[in-house]
């Protein structure tokens, strides 16, 4: 709660900043290599902690709009985000999001071309973590948190190039075993993720 309010306020102090009549929305398409890191931990009669790690690919799609304020830029963003099957251990992980992103873009000189920018988002996460038949899947609450550069290659296209690390929502399950208590399994899903985007304002 103390996150999800924490993004409201910063989104709101930038919104603050902003002109109200500045409309310029965009569309985004991202391509991105992710260093795919899921944990399972189990408690209870069996204690164990378990580690599947995997690269993918995966993309995104986005829309939104930028607002000048002082000294760079302002934006908000809708993306939904979807990475590749992640495998270890007969284990498969999908991971996919929709999430609201905040962007700062820092405007370095007149002349410049590049902006450096901050990034934060929150939203919804579902993940499955199959193994043979049988199948886990939920929802949760989606966190990313990201850093990057912007380039301007004409006048309304920018390619992005960004880093964020992302949790796709935490979750547990409990399973009865018969002749024995519950046991409480913890799937936490995370990711390193390097992005390359193509960014048009209209």
């Amino acid at each position: 709660m103390r996150k999800i309010l924490l993004l409201a306020g910063v989104a709101c102090f930038a919104a603050t900043q902003a002109s109200a009549f500045d409309f310029n929305p965009y569309i985004a398409a991202r391509a991105k290599y992710a260093f795919s890191r899921n944990n399972i931990k189990t408690t209870g009669v069996f204690e164990d902690k378990v580690k599947y790690n995997d690269d993918v690919w995966g993309g995104s799609l986005a829309v939104g709009n930028t607002y000048g304020v002082m000294n760079g830029d302002f934006r908000i963003e809708l993306e939904y985000t979807q990475n590749g099957d992640a495998e270890k251990n007969n284990v498969k992980i999908r991971t996919r999001g929709l999430l609201f992103n905040v962007y700062y873009d820092f405007n370095l000189g007149t002349y410049v071309p590049v902006k450096p920018y901050v990034s934060a988002g929150m939203g919804w996460g579902h993940s499955e973590f199959k193994s043979g038949r049988s199948k886990v899947k939920d929802n949760g609450v989606a966190m990313q948190i990201g850093t990057g550069l912007s380039y301007q290659i004409a006048e309304r296209t920018n390619i992005d190039f960004g880093y964020r690390f992302i949790t796709y929502g935490d979750f547990d399950k409990e399973y009865r075993i018969p002749g024995f208590a519950y046991e409480k399994v913890e799937y936490k899903p995370r990711a390193h993720e390097f992005l390359l985007g193509l960014r048009y304002e209209f």
